[in-house]
């Protein structure tokens, strides 16, 4: 069941997501990210659209249907990426050609990715950048459903390619983080010491699945 209070995600970004979805020429496109993870989660607030797809598609087709829809402001576009407002919504339509560890989920007009891609490509996101908060506190929750034994296995099995001693690293690395970058809202706010201690104590205990917080 998909947590839906506006304070999770606005009604009209929902909407939206619903419609691009619906779209035939769209429907390669998966819904991941934050806003991916706080529909399943319910964690925190989150308020853009990130639609990733295996397979290469048209920026100039792609362009042209949201064009034709929507009031759409192109920030940035190369071949199979698109970096848009959508309706003044923040939306990414981008290909990412890595292995799916389970098949997309499809509820109430929403195809998302799962839990454990998400964990994944949390931890690829953070050796690429560690300035975000939101990223950190998305594997704090995630310890509430994974080990950190876990999460690091997701990583490993979609970036075959790369050391999961590095995401290891990077994932306890907080120096670099600027909690004035996109801070996400959240019901019951978290200090960032409470956020990097569970990550310390997960990784001393990499078996360990975190009680979730009531």
């Amino acid at each position: 069941m998909l947590h839906k209070d506006s304070f999770i995600i606005d009604p009209a970004t929902f909407s939206l997501i619903q419609e691009l979805q619906a779209i035939p020429e769209l429907k390669k496109f998966y819904l991941v990210g934050g806003t991916a993870l706080a529909l399943q989660l319910g964690h925190r607030n989150s308020i853009d659209i990130d639609l990733f797809s295996i397979k290469e598609f048209d920026d100039t087709e792609i362009m042209d249907i949201l064009n034709s829809k929507y009031s759409v402001q192109e920030i940035f576009r190369r071949s199979n990426t698109i970096i848009s407002l959508v309706n003044n919504i923040k939306t990414d339509f981008i290909r990412h050609n890595y292995p799916l560890l389970i098949q997309p989920i499809t509820e109430d007009g929403i195809t998302f990715l799962s839990k454990e891609d998400i964990a994944g490509m949390k931890f690829h996101a953070i050796i690429q950048s560690g300035k975000r908060l939101k990223d950190f506190i998305d594997i704090y929750f995630l310890l509430e459903h994974f080990s950190m034994q876990q999460l690091v296995g997701f990583f490993s099995s979609k970036y075959t390619y790369s050391n999961p001693m590095i995401a290891m690293k990077a994932v306890n690395y907080f120096d670099d983080i600027d909690e004035n970058i996109d801070p996400p809202k959240m019901l019951n706010p978290l200090s960032v010491k409470t956020i990097t201690d569970r990550i310390k104590e997960a990784t001393l205990h990499p078996e360990k699945i975190f009680n979730q917080k009531k």
